[in-house]
């Protein structure tokens, strides 16, 4: 493994797997930990960590090379801080569920002008005030709908705005934890 030439990660698995049906378990378990340690984020690493754990190495010395450890080694992936993903704009997310409720209420005044005001005005005598026509409370209560449902469309702009901005955060903190950039 350490000559010029460089296996690749199905390659190395296959070769730790054979010296591994053929009992020779140092072997097998080299060829393991250079897959972790060279190809960590590969589906032939994780197997390869299995293939540690059967063969009784995972909890063995890491692998050393001139002397320092690799950043990748399985000692290094395991002492790594986990990332906690959280939501880093709660306060911009409930003030955007704030305003689209305030839509809603808004929505449902004007559903509830039409049929309260025709309900209420056989109620009241006809002399005493006056009355605004049928006309403008119909063109009052559409505007209020439209309103409130336009203030529940921009309160909803507004959080998926803020989760987008949260996923990319936790995007950016996953990748660099990958990375070993933390």
């Amino acid at each position: 493994m350490h000559g010029s030439q460089q296996f690749t990660p199905p390659q190395l698995l296959e070769a730790g797997r054979r010296a591994e049906v053929d009992g020779r378990l140092d072997l097998a378990a080299q060829f393991y930990r250079h897959l972790t340690e060279h190809f960590a984020f590969t589906g032939e690493a994780a197997e390869a960590r299995n293939g540690l754990g059967r063969v009784g190495a995972a909890q063995s010395q890491s692998w050393y090379g001139n002397g320092a450890a690799h950043a990748t080694s399985p000692a290094r992936l395991l002492r790594r801080r986990p990332i906690a993903l959280r939501d880093h704009y709660r306060t911009g997310r409930w003030l955007a569920m704030l305003v689209s409720a305030l839509g809603w209420v808004i929505t449902l005044g004007g559903v509830v002008l039409l049929p309260s005001y025709v309900g209420l005005s056989g109620l009241m005598p006809s002399a005493s005030m006056p009355r605004p026509g049928m006309l403008q409370i119909l063109a009052g209560a559409i505007g209020m709908i439209a309103a409130g449902l336009f203030i529940v469309f921009s309160g909803q702009i507004a959080r998926a705005l803020f989760d987008q901005a949260n996923a990319v955060r936790d995007l950016v903190a996953l990748e660099r934890a990958k990375l070993g950039s933390d």
